[in-house]
């Protein structure tokens, strides 16, 4: 007698068999029909949360790249504490703003961010300058810190390159100098006549010594320079200087201006 395959234990089994593998998926449609309402409220929540650590973490990455900035900026200043005008670019300030260009370039925070943490430094050296001026009385104390403010924009000169035409064309004479100390650090050929229009144009003399020592490093900075409008350039601004109504003409500068006129004369 041949046994029937479909025998009632056999069945049962395979019922059984079926009823198991459907179950979960069963259960788990049912608990979410029931309780649908309140994982999305999980859910958005855990986004949320996720979200927000996320925006914690840039937040903190862009704290730490302005600490480490601020630092390099801070000790190029006091290094610079002095009252004298220096009638050369300090190599330490230049390697100063080669580091805060490293460091910022390997900040593993967005561009738009990095340009954030710069605007921010340069705009407190602005003020700290616009105060200096407004607040201190001439003499060596302001001088020395005004060359401290001076030496910490180099600084951030590399860094704060983006920013150069908001701050040629900034009102605030404390934004022409930042322009002008990227310039002392990467001098270009188009900014020959802006530069010489600071000493034509400017009435605060150490404005208009700083730019003379950015004049000085882009003369030395561009052999192609055309020599005779350069020459006749800068005999204007010694003329204006020679004649300055603010006082007596500053002799830092005319001599930062001679040695210019020198090393055209000499090519």
């Amino acid at each position: 007698m041949i046994s029937d395959p479909l025998s009632a234990p056999t069945t049962l089994a395979g019922i059984a068999a079926i009823l198991r593998a459907i179950a979960w998926p069963c259960v788990a449609v049912l608990f979410y029909l029931v309780y649908r309402s309140k994982l999305a409220t999980v859910f958005d929540i855990l986004i949320l949360k996720l979200r927000h650590a996320k925006h914690l973490k840039a937040g903190q990455l862009e704290i730490d790249t302005e600490e480490a900035i601020h630092r390099v900026v801070e000790a190029a200043g006091e290094r610079a504490g002095n009252g004298q005008l220096q009638r050369e670019i300090p190599e330490e300030q230049v390697h100063a703003a080669q580091e805060v260009g490293k460091r910022l370039n390997a900040a593993p925070i967005a561009f738009s961010h990095k340009i954030d943490v710069v605007y921010k430094q340069i705009y407190e050296l602005v003020d700290q300058y616009e105060s200096t001026r407004q607040e201190m009385p001439s003499g060596p104390t302001r001088t020395r810190k005004m060359n401290e403010i001076a030496a910490k924009m180099r600084a951030l000169s590399i860094a704060a390159y983006p920013l150069l035409p908001t701050l040629v064309a900034g009102e605030k004479p404390g934004e022409r100098l930042a322009a002008i100390c990227i310039q002392q650090v990467r001098p270009e050929l188009g900014f020959f006549d802006w530069l010489i229009e600071r000493v034509m144009n400017e009435e605060q003399p150490f404005l208009f010594f700083q730019a003379a020592l950015a004049i000085l490093k882009l003369v030395k900075a561009h052999p192609y320079l055309h020599p005779d409008i350069a020459t006749n350039s800068i005999q204007n601004c010694l003329g204006r200087l020679s004649n300055f109504k603010g006082g007596e003409p500053d002799r830092n500068t005319i001599e930062v201006l001679e040695e210019a006129l020198s090393t055209l004369k000499s090519r």
